[in-house]
């Protein structure tokens, strides 16, 4: 394709605000992975852009809300034991709820998006997705297992071709479901 084409191309793309919220314990073998792949994700030149945000977290919190409501999309990042390698990226769909407070700090993904529908006028929430990378049933503190480190590599590559096209018909062929 020749660059004039290229950009023709381009300017007929939907831009949308994305953001990616990567979390993990903090000091544990998830945190790590939530770190390796933010960090493998702006090496790539697609996260300069100005319309994707990256944000990393010991935990997904009510708060996140707040970082969700300008954005038109969405991808929750986290790890499951024993979860599918190399990982696994579905929508979500449900709502969620209001958790009670004292344990506010242990939310899913589900209830950010019902805190956002709390907290705004907007009524319509950011198409969310879920991306869950596989984590071995044994904890440790030194580096990353090479299984794991396989399913970040695969993860990034297919972050980096899911920003490419960000239609809502590209993210929901892509997902497992």
């Amino acid at each position: 394709m020749s660059a004039g084409n290229d950009a023709a191309h381009n300017a007929n793309k939907q831009l949308r605000r994305i953001l990616i919220i990567a979390y993990g314990r903090a000091a544990d073998a998830d945190s790590r992975v939530a770190t390796t792949l933010l960090e493998r994700l702006r090496e790539r030149t697609i996260s300069d852009s100005w319309w994707l945000t990256l944000i990393e977290d010991d935990a997904l919190r009510l708060e996140h809300a707040l970082d969700l409501q300008p954005n038109d999309l969405a991808i929750f990042i986290d790890t499951q034991l024993h979860g599918k390698a190399p990982f696994e990226f579905t929508e979500i769909t449900g709502e969620g709820e209001a958790p009670i407070l004292p344990v506010a700090d242990a939310v899913i993904p589900g209830d950010v998006l019902h805190a956002l529908t709390t907290l705004s006028r907007k009524r319509t929430l950011p198409n969310s997705f879920r991306l869950t990378l596989p984590m071995p049933s044994e904890e440790s503190t030194g580096d990353i297992a090479p299984g794991v480190d396989a399913s970040i590599t695969s993860a990034v590559d297919f972050l980096e071709n899911l920003l490419g096209d960000t239609s809502d018909e590209h993210w929901r062929s892509e997902t497992n479901d």
